[in-house]
């Protein structure tokens, strides 16, 4: 059951951006040789008051999956949201799915738009970068906030079980390779949220 959910998210992620009648820009950012990631800018204040939030979508999602709730943040903050590799119009490289490495990418967008300290938010699998960047780099970031994303790839607690893969051959290729690449974090120095 939930494979083929995992599937359909993958697959139907073309079809949310399809649907997109917001207003914001697009870009794309090199995050590695050959390999770039789009990046919406959703609006609001400069960047230069500190006060900006990058959305990290879910697997099989894309930054276009918060097209209508970053309206709603846009008010006060600026926001960004990021569709990882593999998925929407994001590059799809054949290697550099593991959970460090994703957040390598976002750590790179933040580079790359010259984002000091944001506040990250991310759903489900987005969690999974969250934990990453959180764990390995908390100088960089204010705030980490959790969407329906407290797994157990996301956070170690005292007796969770890692998340079982799907069995080889039954998913997407780049699901497959998420999953390969997950890992285990414990200790989180930054805020969370």
């Amino acid at each position: 059951m939930a494979l083929s959910i995992v599937c359909a998210m993958a697959l139907g992620a073309s079809a949310v951006a399809a649907q997109d009648t917001t207003s914001h820009s697009v870009q794309f950012v090199t995050v590695q040789p050959d390999v770039k990631v789009e990046v919406v800018d959703f609006g609001g204040p400069s960047t230069a008051d500190g006060k900006v939030i990058v959305l990290l979508a879910g697997l099989g999602g894309t930054a276009h999956a918060f097209d209508e709730f970053a309206q709603k943040l846009t008010k006060t903050h600026r926001v960004f949201g990021v569709t990882r590799r593999g998925f929407g119009a994001s590059s799809v490289p054949a290697s550099g799915y593991g959970a460090d490495r994703l957040g390598d990418d976002v750590l790179a967008v933040m580079d790359a738009l010259k984002l000091t300290r944001p506040i990250l938010v991310g759903h489900s699998l987005g969690g999974a970068e969250l934990s990453s960047i959180g764990s390995r780099h908390p100088e960089r970031v204010s705030g980490l906030i959790y969407l329906d994303a407290g797994y157990a790839y996301a956070y170690a607690a005292p007796g969770a079980k890692p998340i079982t893969p799907p069995p080889p051959g039954t998913a997407p290729p780049v699901v497959e390779a998420i999953f390969a690449g997950m890992q285990q974090y414990d200790t989180i120095p930054v805020p969370i949220l």
